[in-house]
């Protein structure tokens, strides 16, 4: 077990669960939020662990990746503000939550592994949760609207591991960088639509959101997930949800109404039970195939 790997994945889960908390706070809309997250973590990740050097080694493919990384980062971010901005910090992380069945249909489209009854069904259970969190199916109803926008960005999400994985001969911070780097290229297409007319207290929740939860929480999340399996990944990350809650009702004053609780506790339910039983079915794999292996060479 890669355990250096799951400690980083738990803290940056952690980081996770306050970050939306913070994106609340600030006045700023999402795309400020992003132009000056991503300015300075790039700028940081470059001057502090990568360097002319690194960048001058990669060859025209791995540009096109980091590339790739960074667009995809790109449409995560401007998806998920917007979703915290629509609806509220819990909301919004729980729908980004979903990334554990894009994952599961991934598998099915890539590696053609086909989900089971059991699989169908725990999705059946995360949606049941989701009509609970939500009071009013409606457009007009912004915790719905901000709730479909928080699915979109669990898309984008869930691609994240994908291509991390497939690009894991880049240097981890060298495709942090690139990640970073490429996506405040994309955020820099909404650059009218910024805002600086902002207060000392939304430049201090800005640095906190640069330093802690981009440099601090999606360095560390790239470098677990790139080691770890996508089923582990995906267990790990629901430990953000009950941060983001308590946070949420501590600090913002957020109403958390039985129907919301039972709604958040059959969503990660859901998802720990789909995870775990196929971490479950890898060991046992993995076991008769060692015992496999064992038999051949005694015989």
């Amino acid at each position: 077990m890669n355990t250096r790997s799951y400690i980083e994945g738990i803290l940056a889960s952690f980081l996770f669960g306050c970050t939306p908390v913070f994106i609340k706070k600030v006045s700023a809309n999402a795309y400020t939020i992003g132009v000056v997250r991503l300015a300075i973590a790039s700028i940081l990740v470059y001057f502090l662990f990568v360097g002319y050097k690194r960048l001058k080694g990669l060859n025209k493919k791995d540009w096109k990746s980091l590339a790739v990384i960074g667009l995809v980062f790109g449409l995560h971010w401007v998806t998920y503000f917007t979703a915290v901005k629509t609806a509220t910090p819990s909301l919004a992380i729980l729908g980004v939550s979903s990334f554990g069945i894009y994952l599961l249909l991934f598998d099915w489209l890539i590696h053609k592994k086909k989900p089971t009854a059991f699989n169908w069904a725990m999705i059946a259970l995360a949606v049941c949760g989701i009509l609970l969190i939500v009071p009013e199916f409606t457009l007009g109803n912004n915790y719905t609207l901000g709730l479909l926008i928080a699915l979109v960005s669990a898309f984008f999400f869930a691609i994240l591991p994908l291509l991390q994985q497939k690009n894991k001969h880049i240097h981890s911070y060298t495709r942090a960088w690139g990640q970073y780097s490429f996506a405040l290229i994309f955020f820099t297409f909404f650059i009218s639509e910024t805002e600086w007319n902002l207060s000392p207290s939304d430049w201090g929740y800005l640095g906190i959101l640069a330093i802690l939860c981009t440099l601090g929480a999606h360095t560390l999340w790239l470098r677990a997930t790139t080691n770890l399996p996508n089923t582990s990944s995906g267990l790990i990350y629901y430990l953000s949800i009950p941060v983001a809650m308590i946070v949420s009702y501590f600090f913002l004053d957020e109403a958390m109404p039985a129907q919301k609780i039972l709604g958040a506790v059959l969503i990660v339910m859901s998802n720990v039970i789909g995870v775990g039983r196929q971490i479950l079915r890898n060991q046992i794999a993995k076991r008769d195939l060692s015992n496999s292996e064992i038999k051949i060479n005694q015989g």
